[in-house]
């Protein structure tokens, strides 16, 4: 998901926070510049960074954790200009909104843990050798038990945005303390099937023929099943593996219909990435299972 696509989140418009410095920053000065505190765990032998926020010195009863989409970059970077460093923050601000009794948290992608600069951002190796739906899940899984075991809340809140929807869709499958789940800008399909009805949609506006369409969609068909499924490990110049493509296979519906846990669906109709006629099948979904 291209980063300066932006979106509606707890009625805020997501902008870009920045202030000016001298030099540039320490990762604890970027990160607690906007209030944040980074920490880490270790599960499995894998080190998770993730950062949190919270309000006064009442008790924490409270958990809101957010899944970000898909954009292989760190939330906090900063970017040199005519000499003068902008420390950055690539959070939508809803933090902000919380009350006290809350702590907020986001987990950062693997392999941009460091200090970043907004130009110059790496597509680390570490990063397209984890990056799959199980790995973004397991940090995530992780980062909860963690704080859970810190606070004990009593409402741990998960909503995911774009790539972030599918992973708190298996998330609160696996995590149990998962009370409240939101699906923001997610596809209840996968990926490939959403390719295949964006083509059928360019056919039926007339801005491609019927034959470019059917060749476009057999071409995505048989990348699925030929490319992506023969090498799920292979690394190449693209901006995702065929292991993360495959990963996200995994239809979101399959996942939304275990649980018995609110769920606040958020979709924009003009999405051209996760296309709303695919997730109409959440509501007749949840309505024919007596959901």
């Amino acid at each position: 998901m291209n980063r300066l696509k932006t979106y509606v989140f707890f009625s805020l418009l997501i902008g870009l926070n920045s202030c000016v410095a001298q030099e540039i920053p320490s990762k604890k000065d970027l990160v607690s510049h906007y209030g944040f505190i980074e920490e880490t765990l270790t599960a499995d032998n894998e080190k998770v960074t993730y950062y949190t926020y919270s309000k006064g010195g009442t008790e924490k009863t409270k958990l809101i954790v957010y899944l970000q989409g898909s954009d292989p970059s760190p939330q906090f970077s900063y970017r040199v200009n005519e000499g003068k460093t902008q420390k950055l923050c690539w959070l939508h601000g809803e933090h902000k909104t919380i009350s006290d009794e809350y702590v907020y948290a986001v987990i950062e992608k693997v392999g941009f843990e460091g200090v970043i600069d907004e130009d110059n951002i790496p597509k680390p190796k570490v990063y397209q050798e984890k990056n799959s739906l199980d790995d973004r899940v397991f940090r995530s899984h992780a980062v909860i038990n963690e704080l859970h075991k810190k606070h004990n809340f009593d409402k741990v809140i998960v909503y995911g945005h774009s790539e972030g929807a599918p992973v708190a869709a298996k998330l609160a499958t696996v995590n149990k303390n998962i009370t409240h789940l939101g699906f923001w800008a997610g596809n209840a399909l996968p990926d490939y099937y959403d390719f295949i009805l964006d083509q059928r949609i360019q056919y039926h506006k007339g801005e491609i023929s019927a034959d470019d369409a059917n060749l476009q969609i057999n071409k995505t068909i048989s990348s699925f099943v030929h490319d992506i499924a023969k090498d799920t490990s292979n690394i190449d110049g693209s901006s995702y593996t065929n292991k993360r493509w495959w990963s996200y296979a995994e239809p979101p519906i399959n996942h939304l219909l275990q649980l018995d846990i609110p769920i606040f669906v958020q979709v924009a109709t003009e999405d051209q990435s996760a296309p709303i006629e695919s997730t109409y099948l959440i509501p007749l979904e949840f309505a024919r299972l007596k959901k």
